[in-house]
């Protein structure tokens, strides 16, 4: 996230870009082929989804206050759903949590199909996860999602922003 200026807001991944551009790889992939380098949309992807599961703990600094922080993998292993963060800092203030926008169960059966072959039963479980949770965290009256949510569905007001247990601007995006 950027300012207009362009220094950094935050320095760590919103994990629904790299979805999208993980997906984007394997479809450049599977419409054109893949060349050498950067070139080889296949193995970029699959890298990609590779770390975003399975990377190691990493610590150090970030952003410009150098704040120190360890990041995880982009997904919970356990409840099988994407993080709001992958900033253990944040979970101390604010739990691990997710954001029902960056549920994408299609792509996640396209990973299973496609993806690294060790982790395809998770994407398979992942997406099946993300369908469930849908009907879970969407109020049973208006069908909205709020910004935020716990992996067991229920809405999540963030510490700097009460109002993200409530259907606002990330929730727009959720299918």
């Amino acid at each position: 996230q950027m300012r207009p200026d362009g220094t950094a807001i935050d320095e760590n991944p919103a994990p629904d870009a790299e979805e999208y551009l993980a997906t984007a790889l394997l479809f450049a992939s599977h419409r054109w082929g893949n060349g050498k380098g950067i070139y080889d949309y296949r193995k970029e992807a699959l890298g990609l989804l590779d770390v975003m599961k399975n990377r190691k703990s990493i610590a150090g600094a970030v952003n410009a206050d150098k704040r120190k922080t360890t990041l995880v993998s982009l997904f919970n292993a356990e409840n099988k759903m994407v993080r709001f963060t992958p900033d253990t800092d944040n979970f101390s203030k604010n739990g691990d949590h997710t954001d029902p926008s960056y549920h994408l169960p299609a792509f996640y059966e396209l990973w299973a199909l496609w993806g690294p072959e060790a982790d395809r039963a998770f994407w398979a479980e992942a997406a099946k996860v993300s369908r469930d949770f849908f009907v879970k965290t969407t109020h049973p009256k208006t069908g909205l999602a709020p910004d935020y949510a716990n992996f067991d569905g229920t809405p999540k007001a963030a510490s700097w922003d009460a109002g993200t247990a409530n259907f606002r601007y990330d929730a727009f995006r959720t299918a």
